[in-house]
């Protein structure tokens, strides 16, 4: 059960005030558990045998009394109660100038009344009888917690009891459970201040108070803290949170769960996917060798051969960035500095030999039709340097991006660079509209009756997508594979349903336009920056 401190005795009686002992540090006097309350007595003994963690009482009336008697003075009565196992010295202000060793005063304003010791133990007794009742009653419901839900339930349970957040984290800040209205983890340099099991630190976060402990699990840690919003933490919180703990270390233990250091290949994906909380990112990026407010450049390699794919990837990777790598869908995700970012596009260029932008076919998923997949044989997509270490899922996203085109013939090229306007053309630009759904209407208003599932539908979109390309009925036809009379007569279908002049430039330009969004990949949700 947990023990009762002199911080909760000053919070108990507003009235008592702690004088420290010099060059003490408070969080330590505060913390110091109380047992009883005893009273120094007038002729010897001046006290009863001590077992530990009293709260002394020396009222001026007895203090006058024994010094009257010559049988000691004030100083040496005062170097006597400092030697000894208690708490602290509950004392009248201006008795003693200041304290002795380690035994901080606690006092009283005013004249000590006679019945302070029965009032004090009697509040003592009381707050260990609620404790026993709510230890006795919260061991069974996260007793039953565990059995039916494991970590996550008996959190879930003990934030329900105390009204507080509870939060399970391992040793890289990552959480494991939590429990609560919006659970808030501890920040790394909190952590590196927890005290072990069942020892317990608070901690002033602004308006609230985190409680936080270290739990040793087969030699690993994990930090579990409980954190009241807008108050102070009570003996009731130190005991939800002493028992949680032990009951978590338990589990742990029998589940095996991840309190051992993530791998980093766990934390880049992490990052990419916003599952890290801001609290943790230093932290991770101390692990990942990042700086976290410097740009960092999301990069996803891939192709059709696994074989060439690793090969390639092995060659142009640069060995500080080969710890941040992480397999993602069909792709290996990869989180570079922008110096790395830089060496490995030039290398991966060079394996790549002469730009293939002039091989592009414009609107190609239109003329090649949507199932036409042309997956490189390996290639590599940068996105633009992203501002800091947080903004990596946006950086992610722009990759994503990229990968999309290329595989459906919009984007050529083994190597492409977001912000390289050579690699995207317009669709860096046309990226911002990305999973807008204006992008549809605006394509129904352009395009009209081409968009019909229909079998002519389509062959006079297709059409009309060459002849955009190509500019001319004579390569179309090439392309097509048609006569270029029924070019001629398609472009005159295709005139004719969408209203659209193709001689105008402005229509030409909407129908490019149509055209363009069209090819954009399937829509992600947008990321925050």
């Amino acid at each position: 059960m947990a023990e009762l401190i002199l911080r909760d005795l000053c919070r108990w009686d507003r009235r008592f005030t702690i004088l420290y002992p010099p060059g003490a540090n408070e969080e330590a006097v505060l913390d110091r558990p109380v047992s009883w309350a005893v009273s120094v007595r007038a002729v010897p003994p001046f006290l009863p045998p001590l077992r530990g963690d009293e709260l002394i009482i020396l009222s001026g009336r007895i203090l006058r009394e024994i010094q009257a008697t010559g049988l000691a003075d004030a100083d040496e009565l005062l170097e006597t109660l400092a030697e000894a196992p208690v708490a602290a010295l509950v004392t009248e202000p201006n008795l003693f100038e200041e304290p002795v060793g380690s035994l901080p005063l606690v006092l009283f304003p005013g004249p000590i009344p006679l019945d302070l010791e029965s009032t004090l133990n009697r509040l003592l007794t009381e707050q260990r009888r609620a404790l026993y009742r709510l230890s006795t009653e919260l061991t069974r419901e996260l007793s039953r917690a565990a059995l039916t839900g494991g970590i996550d339930a008996v959190l879930q349970a003990a934030a329900l009891a105390s009204d507080r957040s509870l939060v399970l984290q391992d040793s890289d800040g990552r959480i494991l459970a939590a429990g609560g209205d919006a659970p808030s983890p501890a920040a790394p340099t909190a952590l590196a201040r927890a005290r072990p099991h069942p020892s317990v630190r608070a901690l002033t976060e602004g308006d609230d108070e985190r409680l936080l402990t270290a739990i040793s699990v087969s030699g690993r840690l994990a930090y579990l803290s409980l954190l009241a919003s807008g108050s102070a933490t009570t003996e009731r919180d130190r005991l939800v949170l002493s028992l949680v703990a032990g009951l978590c270390a338990s589990l742990l233990a029998q589940e095996g769960r991840a309190t051992r250091p993530a791998p980093l290949s766990q934390l880049v994906a992490d990052l990419l996917l916003g599952r890290l909380s801001e609290t943790v990112l230093p932290h991770t990026a101390q692990r990942l060798g990042l700086d976290p407010n410097a740009p960092v450049v999301v990069a996803l390699f891939g192709g059709r051969s696994a074989t060439t794919r690793g090969d390639v990837l092995r060659r142009v990777l640069e060995p500080s960035a080969r710890d941040r790598t992480t397999p993602l869908g069909e792709e290996i995700a990869l989180l570079l500095t922008q110096q790395e970012a830089e060496s490995i596009e030039s290398r991966a260029r060079g394996l790549a030999g002469a730009s293939v932008a002039a091989e592009r076919l414009p609107f190609a998923p239109s003329i090649l039709g949507p199932d036409a997949r042309r997956d490189p044989e390996w290639f590599l997509v940068l996105s633009r340097p992203v501002a800091r270490l947080k903004a990596a899922p946006e950086g992610l996203r722009q990759a994503r991006f990229l990968t999309g085109l290329l595989r459906t013939g919009a984007l050529t090229g083994s190597v492409v660079r977001f912000d390289a306007l050579e690699d995207t053309g317009p669709f860096a630009l046309l990226y911002l509209l990305w999973g807008n759904p204006e992008i549809e209407a605006f394509r129904h208003q352009a395009l009209g009756p081409l968009l019909d599932a229909d079998e002519r539908a389509c062959e006079l979109l297709q059409t009309l997508a060459a002849f955009l390309a190509y500019g001319s009925a004579s390569e179309v036809a090439a392309c097509l594979g048609i006569h270029r009379n029924t070019v001629a007569y398609r472009l005159a279908q295709a005139t004719e349903r969408t209203g659209r002049n193709l001689g105008d430039a402005r229509d030409r330009f909407l129908l490019e336009l149509a055209f363009l969004l069209g090819m954009l990949p399937p829509a992600e949700p947008n990321v925050s920056q």
